[in-house]
């Protein structure tokens, strides 16, 4: 098979078809070239078909090109034996012509997750995953200024236990790099029935095997899309832009039910100076307020303001200047610009995180609440009420610290040690974030010092990260080491705001590009779930929801959903608008609405993790809810209704 365009020379992907198709019975399962010289190809109308044996096992493939020039695949394997052939595993294979392509398989592997910890178990080379792992089910693969995406079709097989079934794709080394679209089976650092189960944990299970029956069939359905791409690690923006699925994500609540019900949970949060972590029922958790990362107790503060302007309610507009001004009291260190991360209730005393057993000032952390306390005393601006001028001091301060902090390629570090030096040279794009506390400083105070520093800054990023995507956005988040969306988010919002402030259409390429590298973090597919799971039970519906990491495989409502509607409106490109609605919506599911309700007893509460796949426990929520689950969907519920 030759596949090659009309508008480009040279070809795309040149394979035997006796190499595309494997078949192999019996565990563990083997990628085989399964047909030998028993292939047979003929022509039926605008339809390839292609017919090959093995033993007991017969299939067919059949390609056409689709009204949208995409060409389709559906492969059927048949028993043709007159008994029953056990542990099938069947598939389609498209070798490679490089041993070195840039893969993107959505929410799993970005060119061999380069940043993750080496010392952790995550999808690297010769891995095969369940389709429902995937939030786009598709592999790209691009190098030499080209790129071929394989998409699969997913079909839920509901088997006699009423658990549900589907396809798997991925990535394999037989004997080349081969993009690998199998009937089910998996495979782990290529190693064949081996499941990523959890955080840096894998598991013997096998999965996919099929026992066919006299005479029964398998049947699959994919599509083929190839073309130019340069530089080759763009390739995901083929992915995000192919659209060929139509669920339209869940909308079980309105934007003003998700206000109610967040802005409940908010105000069961308030303990006086600021916002609980935790509501306060876990063992091991003591009564805090958390700044950044999970905590997201200024960007709550930002949430109670929003609310008493918008109502006429002074009593929150006072809430969110108390929490601010505790914060900016008191989270002070020796060190200036420097802050603490955590303040304890009960013990009346600040702290910093602790990594690796040593005190840690995360960068991902500080920043965040620096620039949410610069957007804070911006509304109060915007208002006509007074911010106290500690908090442009404290943004400038930090600002000021981030500068001059930086590594030697431009960048702000992982984080700091207690004493203000960086806790690592580890280049990441964890500190992103401090791009836009750059931002807030010269919003605030107006010095063009701050906007130039901005840009250098996130020069920097893109030159490390997103000019090339080798090395992609990783480490924002403080629980895991590798890529992450929480990364990227940043540097979209950042580029972001630069195109808003100086209007260059540099910084609306680099968001553009970002916000694609995030949509492949997003499902825009809804897996079925196992008969008697609660996700079955309440129809829950992935499409919408976001992935977190290569290292976490489940769902959480960690997204830019605000900000990639307003980037759409602004720029024109109405699919960002459009996704940006389903996200919200979409986030709608899991909210307790009612005591008892998803587990908890407070409406608008919501579980951190939502397990669509079989990474922890597949079809259920989980009833952890630091308080960035009661902000974020909060904050952009609220900021949607003024964008739209």
């Amino acid at each position: 098979m030759l596949l090659r365009r009309r508008d480009m020379d040279g070809s795309y992907l040149r394979a035997p078809l006796s190499g595309m198709l494997t078949a192999s019975t019996g565990r563990p399962w083997r990628i085989e070239p399964a047909f030998g010289d028993s292939v047979r190809v003929r022509s039926a109308g605008g339809t390839v078909v292609v017919t090959a044996g093995l033993g007991p096992l017969s299939a067919r493939l059949e390609l056409a090109f689709a009204p949208g020039g995409l060409l389709t695949l559906t492969t059927t394997w048949r028993n043709d034996a007159d008994q029953e052939v056990t542990d099938v595993a069947a598939g389609l294979l498209l070798p490679l012509p490089t041993a070195d392509a840039h893969v993107t398989m959505p929410g799993v592997l970005y060119n061999g997750n380069p940043s993750s910890d080496p010392r952790r178990k995550v999808p690297r080379e010769g891995f095969v995953g369940e389709e429902h792992r995937l939030p786009i089910p598709a592999v790209n693969a691009a190098w030499d200024g080209r790129y071929v995406s394989l998409f699969a079709h997913p079909t839920a097989t509901r088997l006699d236990d009423g658990t549900v079934a589907y396809g798997s794709l991925g990535v394999v080394r037989a004997p080349g790099l081969t993009v690998a679209a199998m009937t089910g089976v998996i495979a782990f650092d290529g190693k064949p029935d081996v499941c990523y189960v959890s955080k840096a944990e894998v598991a013997d299970r096998p999965l996919g095997y099929r026992d066919l029956a006299p005479g029964e069939t398998v049947t699959t359905r994919h599509t083929l899309d190839w073309g130019p791409v340069e530089p080759r690690g763009l390739g995901f923006t083929k992915l995000v832009h192919t659209r060929l699925y139509d669920d339209r994500g869940a909308r079980p609540l309105s934007r003003d039910e998700i206000v109610r019900l967040k802005a409940n949970a908010m105000d069961a949060r308030w303990a006086g100076d600021g916002y609980l972590a935790y509501d306060g029922t876990r063992p091991g958790r003591p009564r805090s307020y958390l700044y950044g990362w999970t905590g997201q107790c200024m960007k709550l503060a930002r949430c109670d303001a929003e609310l008493g302007l918008d109502r006429d309610e002074p009593e929150r507009v006072g809430r969110a200047r108390r929490a601010a001004g505790f914060y900016v009291e008191g989270s002070r260190t020796s060190v200036r610009g420097l802050r603490h991360g955590r303040y304890l209730l009960d013990e009346d005393r600040w702290e910093t995180f602790r990594k690796d057993g040593a005190g840690f000032v995360s960068s991902r952390a500080h920043g965040e609440t620096v620039a949410d306390l610069a957007e804070l005393a911006l509304r109060f601006r915007e208002a006509g009420l007074a911010a106290p001028p500690a908090w442009e001091e404290a943004v400038e301060d930090a600002a000021a610290f981030f500068w001059r902090t930086r590594l030697p390629d431009g960048i702000v570090p992982l984080g700091w040690t207690p004493g203000g030096v960086p806790f690592s040279p580890m280049i990441t794009a964890a500190g992103v974030v401090c791009v836009q506390a750059l931002l807030g400083a010269y919003r605030l105070g107006g010095e063009k010092v701050w906007l130039r520093r901005a840009e250098e800054m996130l020069g920097q990023y893109h030159r490390l990260h997103a000019a090339t995507f080798e090395r992609p956005f990783a480490h924002a988040t403080l629980d895991a080491s590798g890529e992450d969306k929480e990364a990227g988010m940043y540097y979209f919002q950042a580029a972001f705001e630069l195109y808003r402030l100086t209007g260059r259409e540099t910084y609306a390429r680099w968001a553009e590009t970002a916000a694609d590298w995030l949509l492949t973090f997003v499902y825009v597919w809804s897996p079925e779930f196992d008969e008697g799971s609660t996700f079955e039970r309440r129809g829950f519906k992935a499409c919408g929801w976001p992935a977190v990491s290569v290292q976490n495989h489940h769902l959480d409502v960690f997204f830019p959903t605000s900000e990639l509607m307003e980037f759409g409106l602004m720029t024109g490109e109405a699919r960002y608008v459009e996704r940006a609605e389903t996200i919200l919506h979409a986030m709608g599911q899991g909210i307790c609405t009612e005591p008892g309700d998803w587990g908890f007893d407070v409406p608008g509460e919501q579980g951190e993790g939502f397990f669509q796949t079989n990474w922890q426990r597949k079809g259920e929520a989980n009833t952890w809810n630091p308080s960035w689950v009661i902000a974020l969907p909060l904050h952009h519920a609220l900021r949607t209704r003024k964008v739209s």
